[in-house]
């Protein structure tokens, strides 16, 4: 945590705290950030006279004349004092708040009942932090221990106690629960406990945010930001011993939650496993088990297979994370960790039509294509089945459709499983001796003059659509030089890429030719 210095306690600071939270500044604005070296009470027009300098002097309240209270004001001010604390009241009136803004003196509307009281908790701020520090600390113990420690009830009393705003925010800055926040920028990039100072000119508070953390190599699961309002630095020392007591107890909150959390999904693992051992003769115990999950296996179901494209140390967070990505484009199905990757289905009442399988896999690509930076992920998805035996199926065609995600020249985040077929097709189609004579015959030009380059730019330049800006980002190259390629394979092999028919031919060519490099390999 940050150790800041010794600072005077100003109006501005008090008027966060305590018993003046929500007081409404009536004039003087220009005199808040006067020093308070005392906290005063006055009844009369003779104790108003008396008080000391740099008090803050709080009116007990009274049906007060407006010409007593505009007395006071003049006596309180020409005394030394630097603020002046009113009830709300009839007697409170457009003169006094003028008389308040000419002699420059802070006029605090606030509400209260007993001005000693009000009087005492001040004072001890003003005078005695140490105590007020101890005093939150017991009582923010004695409450956490009363109530159930979820996020909620922790938040609102951390921020009922520091008279300010409570969140937990995601790694990324987003306020997961609390009150809404806005974070200055790069705020979380140190993982360890700390404070952002407010503005220079006392403003704005400061800005306390502790990690929770259950796994330390991971870095922080959510961090606990409290924003303060205006005040003196021991409030801010109060305030991250505070958040840092609420975050150990968020912390024991989110360890159970991992725990319960990890049960359900190995509970969910065995029971897919179970499920798909003998799908043609379901157990009473494994169906009913199912039902409980939610799930309908009596339905017609559409299987997906995702594998994560690098390893994920934290599984548990990346299946989070793409539960939500999933959920965020429609995808309202069932996640299950399966081996090396995931099984996810939905399931319909009614067969659905061969073209609603576009109605899984656009979303489906959408949610992979959010995810390609956070956890690059990639997915196949198979045909809708019926019934247990079809769920087995389909997430059997579903993962042999993974197989072909990011195995073409371009590279896909999601195959279907009829793309598996068509490939068996071309694969056939590419194995005949004649068509890859043929092949060789069409590409002899390129490859008499060992100009592979050549022909890698021109598959790739196919494979892209025709497009030079797209193949040079493949190939890490300048568009221009992929025009030029271009131009010169037109030249030498005498066809114009312009037309579709000699696209067509180029580019089978082109693959036929690398499927036989590669069954010779």
């Amino acid at each position: 945590m940050t150790v800041s210095s010794w600072q005077p306690v100003t109006v501005r600071m008090l008027c966060g705290l305590e018993g003046l939270v929500g007081a409404h500044l009536a004039a003087g604005q220009a005199g808040l950030d006067q020093e308070v070296r005392s906290i005063e009470v006055v009844s009369t027009l003779a104790s108003a006279e008396s008080v000391t300098q740099g008090a803050l002097v709080i009116a007990a309240p009274g049906e007060t004349e407006l010409v007593v209270l505009d007395m006071m004001l003049s006596a309180v001010r020409a005394a030394g004092a630097v603020g002046f604390v009113v009830t709300k009241g009839p007697h409170l009136v457009g003169s006094a708040t003028r008389l308040a803004a000419k002699l420059g003196m802070p006029l605090l509307v606030a509400t209260f009942k007993d001005p000693l009281q009000l009087a005492r908790q001040l004072d001890r701020v003003v005078h005695a932090p140490e105590l007020v520090r101890a005093d939150v600390l017991s009582q923010l113990g004695r409450q956490l221990r009363r109530r159930h420690t979820e996020p909620g009830p922790v938040l609102e009393t951390l921020a009922r106690m520091l008279s300010g705003r409570a969140s937990l925010v995601s790694p990324v800055g987003t306020v997961l629960s609390g009150s809404a926040l806005e974070l200055p920028e790069d705020a979380l990039a140190d993982p360890a406990p700390h404070t952002v100072p407010g503005a220079a000119d006392g403003r704005d508070g400061d800005l306390v945010l502790v990690p929770v953390v259950l796994d330390a190599q991971a870095g922080p699961d959510v961090w606990l930001a409290v924003k303060l309002p205006p005040g003196p630095r021991s409030w801010t020392t109060t305030a991250e011993e505070a958040a840092a007591i609420a975050a150990s107890a968020i912390t024991g909150w989110a360890a159970r939650r991992r725990l319960e959390g990890e049960r359900d999904l190995r509970e969910r693992r065995d029971l897919l496993s179970e499920l798909l051992k003998k799908p043609g003769h379901v157990k009473r115990e494994v169906a009913e088990n199912g039902l409980k999950l939610g799930w309908q296996v009596h339905g017609w179901h559409t299987g997906v297979h995702l594998r994560s494209m690098r390893h994920t140390p934290n599984r548990r967070r990346t299946t989070d994370v793409l539960n939500a990505a999933l959920s965020e484009q429609g995808l309202n199905g069932h996640l299950v960790e399966r081996g090396e990757g995931w099984a996810f289905w939905v399931t319909a009442e009614r067969e659905p039509s061969h073209a609603s399988s576009k109605d899984v896999v656009k979303p489906l690509r959408a949610a992979l294509t959010s995810l390609s930076e956070e956890a690059p992920v990639i997915a196949g998805v198979g045909r809708p089945r019926e019934g247990p035996e079809g769920l087995a199926r389909t997430l059997t065609e579903a993962r042999q459709a993974c197989l072909l995600a990011c195995t073409g020249a371009r590279g896909v985040r999601v195959a279907h499983i009829d793309e598996l077929d068509l490939q068996r097709l071309l694969a056939d189609w590419y194995s005949l001796e004649s068509f890859q004579t043929y092949s060789r015959q069409i590409l002899k030009p390129l490859s008499d003059r060992g100009e592979t380059e050549l022909i890698r730019t021109v598959e790739a330049y196919l494979e892209h659509e025709s497009s030079a800006s797209s193949t040079a980002a493949y190939l890490g190259i300048h568009r221009n030089t992929v025009a030029e390629r271009i131009a010169r394979v037109e030249s030498l092999l005498e066809v114009n890429l312009a037309l579709p028919d000699h696209r067509l031919v180029m580019q089978l060519a082109c693959r036929t030719l690398r499927f036989g490099d590669r069954r010779a390999s």
